[in-house]
């Protein structure tokens, strides 16, 4: 007989997914490559989950990208086949790792210094590969990436130089962008950021180079990025999951991901207790929202409780609330498995393969 309630079945804490929100998700942002005519490459470091990595595809995305090459190696063993490592490869036992995945399937990665290069170059000669590289672009971020225009295209040429690396394209991404909530300044923003990747890739091909590719965009800002014209190819993340952050800048994505606790105690009149604290949900990027009772507000969160106090609601000791993560992404880190949801029935657990390869 079927539990009242799929709550009921599970232990806590526990992170829950909503397959029809998460079906929704995937495939708003697949039509909308499609009626933009941009490829979509989604960045899995999100859900790190190779069963909605195929939903992706299955959907119309042409390829992934991952963080790290612990990743690419999950998903490879996986089946996937299209691969971007969007950061820079830079521990030689990591590159070597690089060209063994780069034998099973079309693997790319990012560059934007010239010892990278002769490094990637050297372990890709001593293995007879021949890789191919993107040259990430810095529009504004300051995180990584090389200056657009004149030293971009000095590095271009420092990989012209390199036998065994081939430039694909260039890589450009506007993630500081994404929490603007002024739509017309982060359109106006990230149309700029653009700009320098398109007039760098026109003044690489005035110099010799051929060069269509430029992959860039995440899912705060995809919308704006995808309509410019020369960009090819967008790679948001954290959209078939959502969270509290981008249902406030992207609202078209809803939240499909929550983390389950239990009322373990009482404390006050309205103060309670619930199993799920820092190792459940962090807040590295802000507390959660409490999905029952979001006046709910939060006194202290510890490794394993978060006491909070009930504001509009009533709770009793028992109950199951679900808690919306401000970032999916470090959340689904924690977790070795995902618990998927089918209206009011417990479907299935799907593995978190690529949790934890950070190497």
């Amino acid at each position: 007989m079927m539990a009242k309630n799929w709550k009921d079945e599970i232990s806590t804490p526990a992170l829950i997914v909503d397959y029809e929100k998460l079906k929704k998700n995937i495939d708003t942002m697949a039509n909308f490559a499609k009626e933009h005519n941009v490829f979509l490459r989604p960045h899995i470091k999100t859900h790190k989950c190779p069963k909605i990595g195929k939903m992706q595809l299955e959907a119309g995305a042409n390829g992934i990208c991952v963080a790290r090459v612990g990743e690419a190696e999950v998903f490879a063993d996986n089946g996937f086949d299209d691969i971007l490592i969007a950061n820079e490869v830079i521990v030689p036992s990591q590159i070597q790792r690089v060209m063994e995945l780069s034998k099973r399937c079309l693997l790319r990665v990012c560059v934007d210094s010239e010892k990278n290069i002769i490094d990637l170059n050297r372990i890709a000669k001593k293995n007879e590969v021949n890789l191919e590289v993107l040259i990430n672009l810095d529009v504004g971020m300051g995180r990584e990436g090389y200056e657009p225009g004149e030293p971009t295209l000095k590095l271009a040429k420092k990989i012209a130089e390199m036998q065994n690396l081939t430039l694909v394209g260039l890589q450009a991404y506007e993630g500081h962008l994404t929490p603007m909530m002024n739509l017309e300044q982060k359109k106006t923003q990230t149309e700029e950021c653009m700009k320098k990747a398109v007039d760098t890739r026109v003044l690489l091909n005035n110099n010799g180079f051929d060069i269509d590719y430029i992959s860039t965009s995440g899912s705060g800002t995809y919308s704006y990025a995808a309509k410019v014209k020369g960009i090819t190819e967008i790679q948001p993340g954290t959209y078939p999951l959502s969270d509290h952050h981008l249902s406030r800048v992207s609202p078209e994505f809803e939240i499909a991901a929550t983390v389950l606790g239990t009322i373990s105690n009482q404390t006050g009149k309205k103060l309670f207790t619930v199993d799920a604290g820092l190792k459940a949900v962090p807040t590295g990027d802000g507390k959660p929202e409490f999905k029952e009772c979001p006046k709910c507000k939060i006194r202290v969160m510890s490794e394993e409780h978060t006491q909070f106090k009930a504001i509009g609601a009533k709770f009793k000791i028992g109950q199951k609330i679900e808690l919306i993560p401000a970032h999916i992404c470090i959340t689904v880190n924690l977790y070795d498995f995902l618990t998927v949801i089918k209206g009011r029935e417990k479907v299935e657990r799907w593995e978190v393969s690529a949790r934890g390869k950070n190497y």
